[in-house]
């Protein structure tokens, strides 16, 4: 599996590189994804719907226990497709999830969830 090539940055977070499995859904579907890299505002991931740009999705993201956390966290929150690649090597698609909509706690807990996975990464 290739990632799609880099577009100009424009990122205000760290992003981690991390395997997460999540649902996302819209109106009548839901769909299993997983994470390829993970910001407190938003996600690379990929999935085998093709979901269309701009289309507004309800996230379940489930992040592992880490650091001083003992057990996994489910946050809930509100995303918008802002990129879409087909992945050339398999049927699946990678998106760019934008976390639109995500209350404050939960996004300080992605936060400590991602510098806990760069300290990890920095003693490694």
């Amino acid at each position: 599996m290739k990632t799609p090539k880099p577009i100009l940055d424009r990122r205000r977070s760290v992003r981690v590189y991390e395997s997460v499995p999540f649902k996302i859904g819209h109106a009548d579907y839901e769909a299993q994804a997983e994470t390829v890299n993970i910001s407190a505002h938003g996600a690379l991931c990929i999935v085998h719907k093709n979901i269309p740009l701009m289309t507004q999705l309800a996230v379940a993201l489930t992040l592992p226990a880490s650091g001083s956390s003992k057990r996994s966290k489910t946050i809930r929150l509100k995303g918008v497709v802002v990129r879409r690649d087909k992945d050339p090597d398999s049927d699946r698609y990678f998106l760019a999830i934008f976390f639109s909509d995500i209350k404050a706690e939960d996004e300080e807990t992605l936060h400590r969830f991602i510098e806990g996975r760069l300290s990890t990464s920095k003693q490694g």
